[in-house]
């Protein structure tokens, strides 16, 4: 299909971006990698009179900047995946964090896409959405004119679909660091590799004595957003390593549904298995710590 045109306008910082949003109002929509919203506007589904690239935007230079304090690693919203996979400070301070954008797509999709494109579009199977929920990550959101900090699972609010204002952009996300006697897992299934995934899981663990001491379990593709499983972290406290898969049961608070990629009854069963591996490998890691 061929691209529908549109008005192109180049925003120098955030803050412009958020005015013209402002300016333009449902007929815009912003890009930055365009790995997310030129695939809608090539297939019809979005239809924008006016483009906004931030791609080129700086703000102090934080939108491009990864950094550490105070426990945490906090990314910019303009951070690309490739650079999330390679960048040591990241890798040392949140590892689940980079084994999941290495999964993301294929080489071309990680070179362009961005954080804050990905945190943005929502889709309920992609990756950094699902761990930043796993993660209890926290977004920072600015108009231009006042910024929030947001939670992510309050961030997601379905299929496609945010708690940014009209206005409002995503300009970082911070998440905690890695802390000591943590072990961490991700994984994922699809059909080919780069495709999306069918279902993917996430896992962090903290171990101690041989116990289970916190547990932190998400899932994506299995509901119209990141989820969440507080019954599954329940039953994990206490557990020693072995018993854990034994404690997880039949996984609730999940709503799959059938499509041309799969039934709901098998990504039932996918979630069910990807959990169940999760959480042993995190365990392994948490006791390896």
């Amino acid at each position: 299909m061929f691209t529908r045109p549109f008005r192109f306008e180049r925003a120098d910082r955030l803050t412009d971006a958020s005015d013209l949003l402002r300016r333009h109002g449902d007929d815009a929509k912003v890009i930055a990698g365009g790995q997310s919203l030129m695939p809608l506007i090539n297939l019809g589904l979005a239809a924008p009179q006016v483009v906004i690239d931030i791609s080129r935007a700086e703000q102090g230079g934080r939108p491009r900047v990864i950094s550490a304090a105070d426990g945490y690693l906090t990314i910019g919203a303009l951070v690309t995946h490739s650079r999330l996979t390679v960048d040591q400070m990241a890798a040392e301070q949140q590892p689940l964090l980079c084994s999941a954008a290495a999964r993301i797509g294929n080489s071309r999709v990680r070179n362009r896409g961005t954080l804050g494109g990905s945190l943005a579009h929502s889709d309920p199977t992609a990756e950094l959405p699902l761990v930043m929920v796993a993660l209890g990550a926290e977004y920072e959101v600015s108009n231009g004119e006042r910024t929030r900090p947001i939670r992510a699972e309050e961030f997601h609010l379905g299929f496609l679909t945010t708690a940014l204002e009209p206005d409002e952009l995503v300009v970082s996300a911070r998440v905690p660091s890695l802390g000591p006697r943590w072990g961490w897992a991700f994984q994922e299934f699809s059909r080919r590799d780069g495709d999306f995934a069918l279902v993917a899981a996430a896992a962090l663990i903290r171990s101690s004595g041989g116990a289970i001491i916190e547990g932190r379990v998400a899932v994506g593709g299995v509901s119209d957003r990141p989820v969440r499983l507080a019954d599954v972290e329940a039953a994990l406290s206490g557990a020693t390593a072995q018993e854990a898969s034994g404690r997880i049961g039949t996984i609730r608070g999940i709503s799959p549904i059938s499509d041309a990629g799969a039934s709901a009854a098998y990504r039932e069963h996918l979630a069910q298995v990807l959990v169940q591996r999760v959480v042993a490998e995190a365990c392994q890691r948490s006791e390896a710590a």
